[in-house]
């Protein structure tokens, strides 16, 4: 009797992404809807159906050895109409042609396989572009016979299936090796056999486990128990998520790819002399800053020669890097960049495209702990079940209220005005203008607030529109400063808009030295020099908590 056959199971915005992208990357200044913008733009579009509009239908299906699912946006029986959501600030025009053949075959995905539940022998297909700022829907509506969509749900399964058999075998052979390694040293020091348990348990998704006390080898009571249940439970990936900073850790190679991998038994150590390469993929993330070859250009195919063609010769570039992989079992910065750049195409957006395919993913904590990042995404987004664990333990307090703060320089802004283009002169002087007069009866240094201040945001939010339509109207224009500002701007009305009791806001006046002249009791006049703005925030619980309530498994904490 025959055995079945193993599903690989593929999100179907993940199945179109790697068979229907091609062309340039192109990442022209498009000022992106946040995920928060995002639902509320679904949301208002449903809110616009009649009753009998289905909001968020679930759909799957297989083909050969693969299973595919995902969630379309809403179905209306009545006019028998599929419909796909896509939010968008901007000119519509100017969205790149290949974003737009991705977003068709997602649609048309998802077309068949509600044909095939409901056995429908034809579908309106809409796609429905919603700008944020306007409100306004711009759909686009194709009838297609179930026939249709039934050759090409198969033509791109076909595409993807040989890469899909490759990664079954993978796996296999990930798993049978995990299940047979054996524990890196000789003896388990007090402690580290209970805290075996106490990590599977987690990763078996029972009570969530902290770390005991400093040197118990914490990574390898960790990591390798870990690595174990991930085989055991079908666990997607591991993530060791830790602060990449450099620093006397790093230079003595105790954080990065290199320690995750031992912590693993994956490389030799002074107790571990003989450990032999395991089937396990091991990528660590750059920032984009570090990973950037030309970061003089934009990023785009008429500016980056690594942009143009990108999704072309990525098919290529990709097979080599798990072939590197394969070999050698760690793609680190130097050997992502040697395989990218074999191949023409961006490092970092190589990198970006790999962590689907990774097994172990090492990078700063921000990656995942941070809601709009790319790991947290990934595993919301395909519906994954990781492992997490987060190194250094002690730092990630600190690291996640600097994550879930945001500061505003008057004196930056006052640079800026100075060198800003005309179309966006006035809303910074408005914004300049209500700054001053925020602070201009505060007479201490320092002053914590109870509410924000609502004149203020109204300002700063015109100021970033302004900028957002200059950006808009000139994507190709390279200014950093105008930038920089923009994304700080951004980042301190997103974190005004979550604003609560796990913060404070707080004003700090700066002095100009050239403007300091004695009071009549002989002390400096303070405020002279503009102000700071700082959104501080204190507990990161609220903001941490989505990423462990998602489909991962309780992260282990790995003091120090």
């Amino acid at each position: 009797m025959n055995e079945p056959r193993l599903k690989y199971v593929v999100a179907v915005r993940a199945l179109c992404e790697f068979t229907a992208k091609h062309g340039d990357l192109d990442l022209r200044f498009t000022p992106s809807p946040s995920a928060q913008e995002g639902m509320a733009g679904h949301a208002l579009v449903a809110a616009r159906r009649g009753g009998e509009y289905q909001a968020e239908v679930s759909l799957e299906g297989e083909y050969k050895t693969l299973k595919v699912r995902g969630r379309a946006d809403g179905y209306d029986p009545e006019s028998n109409q599929l419909e796909e959501v896509k939010t968008f600030r901007g000119d519509l025009h100017a969205m790149p042609e290949n974003r737009r053949q991705l977003h068709w075959a997602q649609l048309k995905i998802y077309g068949w396989l509600l044909c095939a539940e409901k056995g429908l022998e034809e579908i309106n297909l809409t796609l429905v572009y919603f700008d944020i700022a306007s409100l306004q829907e711009t759909p686009l509506t194709e009838r297609f016979s179930a026939t249709l969509l039934k050759q090409y749900f198969e033509a791109q399964c076909e595409r993807f299936l040989a890469w899909s058999s490759q990664e079954l075998a993978h796996r296999a052979a990930r798993d049978a090796a995990l299940n047979a390694l054996n524990f890196p040293h000789a003896t388990f020091r007090p402690g580290q056999r209970a805290g075996q348990g106490g990590v599977q348990n987690d990763a078996n998704g029972q009570v969530p486990h902290g770390a005991g006390p400093h040197g118990h080898r914490q990574d390898h009571r960790h990591g390798f128990p870990a690595a174990q249940s991930s085989a055991q439970a079908a666990t997607r990936q591991a993530v060791f998520s830790g602060g990449q900073n450099p620093g006397p850790q790093a230079r003595a190679g105790r954080t990065g790819p290199h320690q995750e991998r031992r912590c693993l038994g994956l490389e030799k150590s002074p107790e571990n002399k003989q450990a032999s390469p395991l089937p396990l993929r091991v990528l660590e993330l750059v920032a984009r800053d570090k990973a950037c070859e030309h970061p003089d250009k934009a990023c785009h195919g008429d500016a980056c020669p690594l942009a143009k063609g990108f999704y072309d010769r990525l098919p290529q570039a990709r097979s080599a890097a798990v072939g590197y992989a394969a070999a050698q079992g760690m793609l680190d910065k130097a050997a992502l960049r040697k395989v990218a750049l074999t191949h023409q195409v961006c490092p970092y957006y190589l990198s970006q495209e790999l962590a689907t395919w990774s097994d172990v993913v090492v990078g700063d904590y921000n990656y995942y702990f941070d809601t709009s990042a790319l790991l947290y995404n990934l595993t919301s987004g395909n519906q994954w079940r990781v492992s997490v664990l987060v190194d250094e333990a002690h730092n990630m307090i600190e690291r996640a209220r600097k994550m879930y703060s945001a500061m505003l320089d008057q004196a930056q802004l006052q640079q800026l005005h100075a060198s800003a283009p005309k179309a966006v002169k006035g809303a910074l002087e408005r914004l300049n203008k209500s700054f001053s007069e925020l602070h201009q009866v505060q007479l201490e240094p320092y002053k914590v607030y109870a509410d924000l201040p609502v004149n203020f945001l109204k300002a700063l939010q015109q100021a970033i529109t302004s900028i957002t339509d200059f950006l808009l109207a000139n994507p190709t224009r390279m200014d950093s400063a105008l930038q920089d500002f923009y994304f700080e701007a951004l980042h301190f009305s997103r974190m005004a808009d979550a604003f609560g009791g796990h913060s404070l806001f707080d004003v700090t006046l700066q002095h100009d030295p050239s403007a300091e002249h004695p009071s009549e009791q002989g002390a400096l006049q303070v405020g002279q020099g503009g102000a700071l703005l700082n959104i501080r925030n204190v507990v990161p619980a609220p903001f941490l908590a989505p990423a462990l309530r998602q489909r991962s498994r309780w992260p282990c904490f790995l003091p120090r």
